[in-house]
């Protein structure tokens, strides 16, 4: 039996395994297949749809409808994830037939779900502050919440003291340019000038010309949002640089060019970010700021280095991208017909980025395109359009 049929038997039989769990102890599910916070876990999430409920009857008609449209265990944990945020008497019951009820795949569920718990006020918002964790084996943790503004400027700035190595992690190499910058070595916080694209559509730019900036939110290539407003007083304030650039985006090619004097290397890259803000490997969060310019038909292949053909993707995806080397498994189809030593689009490993009606998209192993949902991947230049 393929794994992927073994799979499907598995998740869609979600309400009798955990009808089964309902009557065991997380002490007798647990041992060399699973652990005792696993078996914890299974064991609470049965209580919810099988022990005692502020609204019996719904728990009975949501059970039995995800028992008939046969969801998995996945499925009914992301439910109860979202409904017991609702703490009113009857919200979280009435949250869970709604999510159990809803058509769509567990990822679009999920979104809705999101959606759902801030509509009914279960969401608590951040809070700005900095936390002090406990020491542990000797070591302590800070964290700082506060504006994405304030808290990109600081990024900005360690990012600047950084000593570059290729093996150090992020997190380590932001370390000491941290703390030179709270022992006073440093030299302040830096206000950056936005060398960071601004992708931004006619019709906003319109509205923000009008005095209308606050309907408006701007996408930036550093992972972050402004206003409309912010964007005319960092404009005012000369935070915008002394040259500002237009780009040229055609809905189908992507990227054309972009219109000022400026290097190739430099123009081709300003484009490739006001594209893609974020890296666009699905689920990624890196901004374009800290990306790479990758070729998405290789330059080693006979990829031209030209604007339709550019993306940004950050270290990680840059290198685990499959560009279609015949040195590489699954990368070239056997086939006398085709030339020897000659790259083919066969199956990529882990995926390869492809240029899609205009869009830069995921190709899977599998065949999807898939692109990335981050906020920021809906607000690039080619969305604009």
């Amino acid at each position: 039996m393929k794994g992927q049929r073994i799979l499907n038997l598995f998740t869609t039989s979600g309400v009798t395994i955990l009808r089964d769990v309902h009557d065991c102890s997380p002490h007798d599910l647990a041992g060399a297949v699973m652990s005792l916070s696993t078996a914890r876990k299974y064991t609470r999430l049965a209580t919810v749809f099988f022990g005692p409920a502020d609204s019996p009857k719904v728990q009975r008609d949501a059970v039995a409808l995800a028992e008939a449209r046969q969801l998995s265990v996945e499925y009914l944990e992301m439910v109860n994830k979202h409904a017991k945020k609702l703490t009113s008497r009857g919200a979280a019951w009435k949250l869970r037939a709604e999510l159990i009820a809803h058509e769509g795949t567990l990822d679009e569920v999920n979104e809705f779900g999101k959606l759902r718990v801030t509509q009914e006020g279960g969401d608590k918002p951040k809070q700005r502050g900095v936390r002090v964790g406990r020491a542990i084996d000797g070591l302590r943790t800070i964290s700082i919440t506060d504006t994405q503004r304030r808290i990109t400027d600081l990024e900005k700035t360690l990012d600047a003291g950084i000593k570059h190595d290729e093996d150090q992690p992020r997190s380590e190499a932001l370390l000491e340019p941290f703390w030179d910058l709270v022992e006073g070595n440093g030299t302040g916080l830096i206000k950056p000038e936005y060398r960071t694209v601004i992708a931004i559509g006619l019709d906003d730019f319109a509205k923000v010309s009008c005095g209308k900036g606050d309907e408006v939110i701007i996408g930036l290539s550093d992972g972050t949002t402004m206003t409309g407003a912010e964007f005319i007083n960092a404009a005012m304030e000369g935070a915008l640089g002394d040259k500002l650039y237009v780009g040229l985006f055609h809905p189908t090619a992507g990227p054309v060019n972009l219109y000022e004097a400026r290097f190739a290397s430099d123009k081709l890259r300003t484009l490739a970010m006001a594209e893609n803000l974020v890296c666009p490997w699905p689920d990624c969060n890196v901004p374009a700021d800290r990306c790479q310019v990758h070729h998405i038909d290789a330059h080693k292949n006979g990829g031209h280095t030209k604007p339709s053909n550019l993306t940004m993707l950050c270290k990680y995806h840059n290198g685990v991208n499959d560009d279609g080397d015949p040195g590489k498994p699954g990368s070239q189809k056997r086939n006398n017909k085709r030339e020897k030593g000659k790259p083919s689009p066969g199956k990529p490993k882990r995926g390869r980025m492809r240029r899609h009606r205009g869009k830069v998209r995921l190709h899977t192993p599998g065949g999807k395109l898939v692109g990335n949902t981050h906020d920021l991947s809906s607000m690039g230049a080619m969305d604009l359009i």
